[in-house]
Parts: C-alpha cells; structure tokens; sequence
C-alpha cells in the first residue's frame, strides 16, 4: 500500500519542552499533541529541559522540535518553523509581593529589578532597557527570588506560575492583572521536517472542529 501524506514517512518526532511536567497545562499540551500525531501514524517522545537547552536542542536538530512557545522564535533560531496552528495560549504575568503595582503593558516593568527565565525570547527583547534585571535557570529560582527580595517582579505565565507557587508555598507573591501580554502558543519543528507541518496543521483543525481538542484544553482552563 502507497501513502501519499508526508506524515507517514515519518515514524517517531523528539520534541523538547521548558514547561514544569508536573502541571496541569503540561500534561494537556502533551496529551493533545500526543493524539495529533497519533492520528497521523506518528509516536511522540517529549524531552522536557531547561528553557534555553530545549530551543538549542531544537534548533540544532539534536531534537525534532520544541513546543509551548511564543511566535517570533525564528528571529534568533532560524532552523525552526514554526506550525501555524495554536496549541494554547499564555497568560503572561507579573509576579510581586507588591500587589499595589500598577502594570501596564512591558513597559511599566522598566523602573523595576525584573527577573525571567533563561530563554524567554520576549522578556529579552522587552525588558532589556529595565533598571536591573536577573536571569535563572528555572520558574523554582524566578520565585525563591522574589521571595528573598531579591528582585521586585517576576515575569512568568499565570496559570504555571500560580500551581509552581503553590508548590513552593511561596503565599506572599501573587500574580498582577492585567496580564502583560496574552500570547497564542505554538509548536516549532526543525526545518528538515518542513514537509509535515501542513498535515499537523490539518489534523490540529480537525481536533478543533471535532471537538477534541476544547475536551484536552477544558482540562486545564
């Protein structure tokens, strides 16, 4: 028998992800994924790993793609494409023991000490002209430094952010409304599997349109 779709070819994607597995959103993201490509004959392996190290992966091709990122990725990772379908969406927030703040959009976090994680493309492209700014390795760091008081706000999505302060026990620190951004959130392939993403996008729509996918992301929102 002679396949014609591309996805077929392909047998089995490593993908790589920044996002805490023990979330809710992560265990979502992955199932929905997992069943989209389930549905094209193809077995998904994840490979969670630091922000920076799962876009390096990536992009190198070390592994096959990464994924729960922000449009914009290719500017500084040219070898990934990204799939123009949304998987979800990203409150992003800002996180202080200050909860008199008043947020308004990146720039009225200028005037603070602003800390991120490491491979957060649009706070380094928003927030490189703030007053001080401190960059870890992970969400468990961002928050153990506000909680230290040492740095003011903490830049990070809402819903992780709240279930990893939770965990923490970190109750003083709470998120700031409005949102900084609502951002869509895609899936990145490397460019050598180019020739699958029209099929990802069609079975993502497919999901959509047939209810799936409203069913995995209820889960989480």
């Amino acid at each position: 028998m002679i396949f014609s779709s591309s996805s077929i070819a392909q047998t089995r994607l490593k993908l790589t992800t920044a996002d805490d597995q023990s979330h809710v959103r992560s265990k979502v993201i992955n199932a929905l994924l997992t069943e989209c490509f389930n549905r094209m004959g193809v077995v998904l392996e994840i490979f969670p790993m630091p922000s920076k190290r799962s876009l390096i992966n990536a992009d190198n091709g070390t592994e096959d793609g990464n994924f729960v990122r922000t449009d914009g990725i290719t500017q500084k990772y040219p070898n990934l494409i990204k799939v123009p379908e949304k998987i979800s969406e990203n409150r992003i927030v800002a996180f202080s023991k200050n909860p008199g703040m008043k947020i308004n959009g990146w720039k009225s976090l200028l005037t603070y000490h602003v800390a991120y994680v490491n491979g957060w493309r649009n706070c380094e492209r928003e927030l490189k002209n703030a007053r001080a700014i401190t960059v870890v390795k992970n969400e468990a760091l961002l928050f153990t430094l506000l909680e230290k008081d040492r740095a003011q706000v903490g830049v990070f999505g809402q819903s992780t952010g709240t279930s990893v302060l939770k965990i923490l026990g970190y109750s003083r620190i709470t998120p700031l409304v409005p949102p900084i951004v609502i951002s869509d959130l895609f899936l990145y392939l490397h460019k050598k599997h180019q020739p699958l993403i029209s099929d990802i996008v069609s079975t993502l729509r497919g999901m959509k349109k047939d209810g799936t996918y409203e069913r995995f992301i209820h889960q989480d929102f």
